[in-house]
């Protein structure tokens, strides 16, 4: 009878086996984090620009829903507001830092926080003036990144 060494099947990882796979991952996360950190601040400010013009089209909606003019407010810290001009209530509100805490918003011109739409869902301003200049509301990332666009 021939000698016949049988050898158990190997159940599991080797220790070196181990290591290699958490070698290859932590390389695979360590080269993937800056693409994530990037596509999450551009999410940010994706987020936080829509829930602005949102606010607008709320605002202009009310304003000729109910035909009278309606504000909308905007805490650049904060978030924005949708008020009644008669009586100062408020319509709608949201918290910007709820989806995107890492933005910064800049508004031109500087202290113009203030649009109203009138019944006819035409812009004015806080004065309910026509609107002269146009407004601006930029939004940025403030973690630094260069490759997030700003809208």
């Amino acid at each position: 009878m021939p000698l016949a060494v049988s050898r158990a099947r190997q159940l599991g990882l080797s220790l070196i086996e181990l290591m290699v796979s958490i070698a290859v991952f932590t390389i695979l996360a360590t080269m993937a984090f800056p693409v994530y950190s990037t596509w999450l601040a551009g999410l940010q400010v994706r987020t936080a620009t829509e829930s602005v013009v949102d606010g607008l089209h709320v605002t202009q909606a009310e304003a000729v829903k109910r035909n009278q003019a309606v504000r909308f407010v905007l805490d650049a810290s904060e978030g924005w507001q949708v008020q009644l001009v008669s009586d100062d209530s408020v319509v709608r509100k949201a918290t910007i830092r709820e989806g995107s805490p890492k933005v910064k918003m800049t508004v031109a011109p500087v202290g113009t926080t203030t649009v109203v739409f009138d019944g006819l869902g035409r812009v004015l301003d806080k004065d309910q003036a026509p609107l002269a200049d146009r407004v601006t509301i930029d939004v940025e990332t403030s973690t630094g990144l260069s490759d997030v666009r700003a809208l």
